[in-house]
C-alpha cells in the first residue's frame, strides 16, 4: 500500500532494510529530543523491535497504520501513524510522526500529517485524530496547528523519557461534519 502525498514525498509499509536509516537518524539528538518514545541513543536493537512491533500491527489489523516516510528515490525519511488504534473499534487514534532533520522547514510534514488523517478518517474508520507534544517542541506545534488541529490542553509530567519527566500539550482533531 502506497499513500501519495505530494511530489517530494509518499507513505509506504516499513520495511526489513529500514533499519539502518531508523538507526541512523534517531541518533540524531535533536530529532531524539523531540520524540516521546524512543530512547536516546538509539541501537540496531530497537530498530529491530520497532520493525517487529509495526510488523505484528499491520498483522493484527490486516493493514498498514504505521508507514515510512520516503523521498522520491523510495528512501526512508521519517515515520509516521497511529498508536492506539484497532480498526473497527476505536473512534480516535494517536498520531506520532518524525522526520530526519536534513528535511525540516521544506513543507513536508504538514503534507503528511494531513494525507495521514484524511486517510485515517475515510479509511480506518477514525473520528478523532489526537496528538502529544513535549511542551517545548513548537515545530511539531505548527505543524499540527497548520493541519487544522486545536490544543485541548496541558498535561504536567505525562512522560517520562531517559530518566526525566516531561509536560505535554494535548491536540485534537475531529472528523469534518461529525461536530457541528
Amino acid at each position: 500500500m502506497k499513500i501519495e502525498v505530494n511530489e517530494k514525498v509518499h507513505l509506504s509499509p516499513i520495511r526489513e532494510d529500514d533499519k539502518r536509516a531508523f538507526v541512523e537518524y534517531l541518533n540524531d539528538e535533536e530529532t531524539s529530543k523531540r520524540l516521546l518514545y524512543p530512547p536516546f541513543p538509539y541501537l540496531a536493537k530497537h530498530a529491530d523491535e520497532f520493525v517487529a512491533k509495526v510488523a505484528a500491527k499491520t498483522e493484527r489489523e490486516g493493514q498498514p497504520v504505521v508507514w515510512a516516510i520516503r523521498d522520491v528515490d523510495d528512501r526512508l525519511i521519517g515515520a509516521c501513524g497511529f498508536d492506539d488504534l484497532e480498526i473497527g473499534k476505536s473512534h480516535r487514534a494517536e498520531i506520532g510522526y518524525w522526520l530526519a532533520r536534513p528535511f525540516w522547514g521544506q513543507g513536508i510534514m504538514p503534507a503528511v500529517v494531513t494525507k495521514l488523517c484524511e486517510h485515517a478518517f475515510e479509511h480506518l474508520e477514525v473520528v478523532k485524530v489526537v496528538a502529544h507534544i513535549f511542551v517545548f517542541n513548537d515545530q511539531a506545534g505548527r505543524v499540527l496547528e497548520k493541519c487544522g488541529f486545536v490544543a485541548e490542553g496541558y498535561l504536567y509530567a505525562h512522560y517520562k523519557k531517559d530518566g526525566r519527566f516531561h509536560d505535554s500539550k494535548a491536540f485534537g482533531l475531529v472528523k469534518p461534519g461529525v461536530v457541528s
